[in-house]
């Protein structure tokens, strides 16, 4: 049987397998320019994976191999940005964590037969922008098109500043405005998978169900919440939003207070949420697939995105996402007759017109004011 290749991994795109080849930390210390790089075959993925092996034995044995890469390709400018200070200064890690996987996606896209990551800064112009945009929309989604070029405008914009292009091309291209996202959980699900977890092992992410619906936060930020992040004097989770750098204070409720409960304090950190197959605070990733295998076991039905039609004409339906909890609960107090004031508490929102997106639906609001003028 033939050795498997090294750094090569499998996944699934859309019923398509394709293969990784992804340098460890050990090589990154060899070559810290080296970024995951995505074959359409195995053959091709097991032949750059067995290159890198032979580069890195090569480096321990002091002959100084370099990877290199040519300062004029895209490559050069992507390494450019994620050193420069508009990246550095970005607050919110689970921002660079974003920019970083749509960078890597994009560079190993092929268009005209070269990787993206190859092509001359000079060479990439509108016409090879749209097509780059229209291969990412027709390969995955319109979503992740979008959120791409929405990188690469930031990534030539600093090029453009330190002189390493003369334009944006991407700046140029004008996005498909996508309808909003107004996935709701059913509320007879958040309190079944909640109990379902509590029964399958797995309180931690009932947990999470729990602060993210009551809180109304994202779910980076009810991941890291800690024991010393709970004023025992005001009875308030107080604590800083990672993605805007808000201060919150939300008051525990008495729900979640039983739900404290189900966890101890660890004597290596002070994180209140641990996995239980690894007793370790979650990721970002951990959380999502520990949700998703949940969802699945629990069977979370999917459910209709509003307003959206598959190109047959058929409703469109989507499966329910952890982050969805915090649209639900932001939605559940506006239609309780929360004000804007006290909406842009909860979340941290500093602009009123964010919380559109949490008054459309059913246009409850609109039916409850002239409900008080008495006209319904």
């Amino acid at each position: 049987m033939m050795a498997k290749a090294p750094y090569v991994r499998y996944r699934d795109i859309k019923n398509k397998r394709v293969y990784d080849v992804r340098p460890t930390p050990k090589l990154l210390e060899a070559f810290p320019a080296l970024v995951r790089e995505t074959y359409d075959t195995k053959t091709e993925a097991n032949e750059r994976g067995y290159e890198w092996r032979r580069k890195y034995e090569a480096w321990l044995a002091n002959d100084h191999v370099e990877v290199t890469v040519d300062d004029r390709s895209v490559e050069s400018m992507v390494n450019s940005y994620k050193q420069s200070n508009a990246y550095i200064n970005i607050k919110a890690e689970s921002t660079k964590r974003s920019y970083l996987g749509h960078l890597r996606h994009v560079l190993e896209v092929v268009v005209s037969n070269t990787t993206f990551r190859r092509m001359l800064v000079s060479n990439v112009d509108y016409n090879y922008a749209q097509k780059l945009y229209q291969h990412i929309q027709s390969d995955i989604s319109t979503h992740k098109a979008n959120h791409t070029v929405k990188v690469l405008k930031l990534v030539w914009n600093e090029a453009l500043r330190s002189g390493k292009a003369k334009s944006n091309p991407f700046s140029l291209l004008k996005l498909p405005k996508l309808p909003d996202r107004e996935v709701m959980w059913p509320d007879e699900h958040i309190t079944g998978m909640i109990k379902f977890c509590d029964e399958n092992g797995r309180p931690s992410m009932g947990t999470m169900i729990t602060l993210l619906y009551e809180l109304c936060q994202r779910v980076v930020d009810v991941r890291k919440l800690q024991w010393g992040d709970i004023d025992l004097d005001t009875d308030c989770f107080e604590f800083t939003q990672e993605k805007t750098g808000t201060r919150m204070s939300i008051p525990i409720s008495p729900s979640t207070r039983k739900r404290l409960e189900l966890h101890s304090i660890s004597n290596n950190d002070n994180f209140i949420l641990r996995e239980e197959s690894t007793g370790k605070p979650y990721t970002q990733d951990r959380a999502v697939k520990s949700f998703r295998r949940l969802a699945k076991d629990y069977g979370l039905p999917e459910v209709p995105l509003v307003n959206q039609r598959n190109e047959d004409g058929s409703q469109k339906y989507t499966s329910i996402w952890l982050n969805d909890l915090r649209r639900t609960g932001t939605t559940h107090a506006s239609r309780a007759g929360c004000t804007d004031r006290e909406l842009m508490a909860l979340t941290g929102h500093k602009n009123p017109s964010m919380l559109v997106v949490y008054a459309k639906q059913g246009n409850i609001e609109a039916a409850n004011a002239m409900k008080k003028r008495g006209i319904l």
